[in-house]
């Protein structure tokens, strides 16, 4: 049978759910820290609706596995997680906002449009700004360090 591409090379049914969860999270991780850096590196709208992805994907799966570690050490990272799941929620919705305003139609003349429009912007910028912060901050981060130590052991 075909390999299919979410599919965790060298996870088998005879793993323990422990060494089984330290696979997944591995492969999770690496992943997102992968397009972490390829969005650094371009920031297009596609690479950061891949690291939404991928952070979802990986904190969901911790949210199976939490059993598997140190509730503490695991809740440390997940916080961490959590939160660059929120950044990028919040950028996706102002995307979202920007692109509904733009498609009401009114007329020439009502400048309001144009200054929420600026002012939504803005914060996007801003916002975005600070998810390149946090996410230069995630991949040096003591946390991330700490979990994937975690995952070895």
């Amino acid at each position: 049978m075909p390999k299919v591409k979410w599919e965790i090379k060298n996870l088998s049914s005879d793993l323990s759910l422990k060494d089984a969860s330290r696979k997944v999270l591995s492969k999770k991780i690496n992943k997102l820290k992968s397009t972490i850096k390829d969005y650094l590196k371009d920031e297009t709208p596609e690479n950061l609706h891949q690291i939404r992805i991928d952070v979802r994907r990986l904190r969901y799966n911790m949210e199976l596995f939490i059993s598997c570690f140190v509730r503490k050490k695991f809740l440390i990272f997940y916080d961490v997680v959590a939160k660059l799941q929120d950044a990028t929620g919040k950028i996706r919705d102002t995307d979202v906002l920007l692109s509904n305003l733009q498609s009401i139609d009114l007329p020439e003349t009502s400048r309001s449009k144009d200054s929420i429009t600026k002012r939504i912007e803005s914060g996007n910028i801003k916002l975005r700004e600070e998810l390149k912060l946090s996410l230069n901050e995630f991949l040096q981060s003591k946390s991330l360090k700490d979990f994937l130590k975690m995952l070895k052991k």
